[in-house]
């Protein structure tokens, strides 16, 4: 019952974290423990579209639930570092983990939660900052689009704070393609983003990209 499945591939487990139910989450722990169920088939269960109830609460911003997601993947008794990794890493069906998820939606809670763990697994920063969806998109090309600058700012300063030549990697958050060849400028451009267009004018100066580099001129749509 606790593994079983709707039409759209949902679990107990994924419903109670939709609907910010921390006490149905909890009352689902203790069954599955009562019936010796491995935690990471709950934990990674996921939807007709690859979703996890991780990734959910990332969507959603239900930051205690993703808390308390993280504690139990850290009871897991068969290598929990691996677990939780997988949690952070995931993808659903279109390329789109927690983190993409999270900065999608603009939920900067969520997103800084996420960020703390990778550290605490020993996620390398270019594991979050520059991983892809389906499309070839990053994060900063997501937050680009949708004008969060506040999550921008945020990706930026930790890309800085990269121990391993955080300017080389600044330089490909800036840069980085996505299938279509878009970097996060042509979002800004296309998507009518001034704001980000300025914030990212400003980064490229920063970090020393020549101009051509950026290719200033507007995408024909």
């Amino acid at each position: 019952m606790l593994l079983a499945k709707d039409k759209y591939g949902y679990t107990a487990c994924h419903i109670a974290t939709l609907f910010d139910s921390l006490e149905a989450l909890e009352t689902l722990w203790h069954w599955a423990k009562k019936l010796e169920i491995n935690i990471d088939e709950m934990l990674l269960a996921e939807t007709e579209e690859g979703q996890t109830a991780f990734q959910l609460a990332a969507l959603k911003s239900h930051t205690e639930v993703l808390r308390k997601l993280w504690v139990w993947a850290e009871k897991c008794q068969t290598n929990p570092t691996e677990l939780r990794k997988k949690l952070l890493l995931t993808k659903n069906k279109f390329g789109h983990n927690a983190w993409h998820h999270a900065v999608c939606f603009g939920r900067l809670d969520a997103m800084e939660t996420l960020w703390s763990w990778a550290k605490e697994v020993e996620l390398k920063s270019d594991e979050l900052l520059l991983v892809e969806t389906e499309q070839g998109r990053t994060a900063f090309h997501m937050a680009t689009q949708k004008n969060h600058i506040e999550i921008l700012q945020k990706l930026w300063v930790w890309a800085e704070k990269c121990q391993m030549n955080p300017t080389e990697l600044r330089k490909k958050l800036l840069l980085a393609k996505d299938k279509k060849g878009y970097i996060a400028w042509h979002d800004a451009v296309c998507s009518g983003k001034l704001e980000a267009l300025e914030t990212l004018w400003s980064w490229a100066k920063e970090v020393e990209l020549k101009l051509d580099a950026i290719d200033i001129v507007a995408i024909r749509k």
